[in-house]
């Protein structure tokens, strides 16, 4: 496996969505999204094949949200969901100022993972709301 720092193209990014049953996203909207990444961590099997990604968003100071924690279903269980959020904890830890928040909406079999990181519940102070357009 080859770790790096970069973005994918938008149409492997597409695919691996697929694979791992996150859903698809429209190619151009999908290249400015990933254009608009703050840090971004893809993972290559040897035939250099995108397996596995997360990236941050955010404005870079108050506020950051992990999004596209994917891992291809023929890699899962591998622990590159692990090594994946390792990266982006360490890029925070260097870059996010003090106070600033990060933020991940997390699938219900995930939330014991994000918890070894320090995430908690935001309820009952908060709570998230979202709307698909």
């Amino acid at each position: 496996m080859k770790l790096s720092h970069e973005v994918p193209d938008s149409k492997e990014y597409v695919e691996l969505r697929i694979a791992a049953d996150f859903g698809s996203k429209d190619d151009s909207a999908a290249g400015t999204a990933l254009g608009h990444s703050i840090f971004s961590v893809i993972m290559r099997d040897d035939d250099a094949e995108l397996v596995a990604m997360g990236r941050l968003i955010g404005d870079g100071a108050c506020y950051f949200q992990i999004v596209d924690l994917v891992v291809s279903p023929a890699h899962q269980g591998e622990g590159l969901d692990t090594i994946i959020m390792n990266e982006i904890t360490e890029y925070l830890n260097r870059h996010a100022p003090k106070g600033a928040e990060v933020l991940i909406m997390a699938d219900v079999s995930a939330i014991g993972t994000y918890q070894k990181y320090g995430f908690e519940f935001t309820y009952p102070k908060s709570i998230s709301l979202r709307k698909t357009l």
